[in-house]
């Protein structure tokens, strides 16, 4: 039986008119993630935010390793066991 594929988005922050730059996983592929585990953060010019998972699974793909991104951007992919 194949994974179910989780989309991982940057949500909303309600920071549209400032930048926002990916900065770093705080897991790495093949890593199990549960859900709320911190999964990776992004700076703005006024904070850097770490966001939680919000499904357990595997992270299996990283789509963005670092730079300018939006809300709504696909960062990755988890699989769910």
């Amino acid at each position: 039986m194949t994974p179910e594929r989780i989309e991982i988005v940057l949500p909303e922050m309600g920071m549209t008119s400032e930048k926002i730059v990916f900065s770093r996983w705080l897991k790495n592929v093949g890593d199990f993630v549960n859900e709320d585990d911190e999964i990776f953060e992004v700076e703005s010019d006024k904070a850097t935010v770490v966001f939680a998972a919000e499904h357990s699974g595997v992270l299996a793909e990283v789509v963005v390793r670092e730079g300018d991104v939006k809300e709504g951007d696909v960062l990755g992919y988890l699989d769910a066991r």
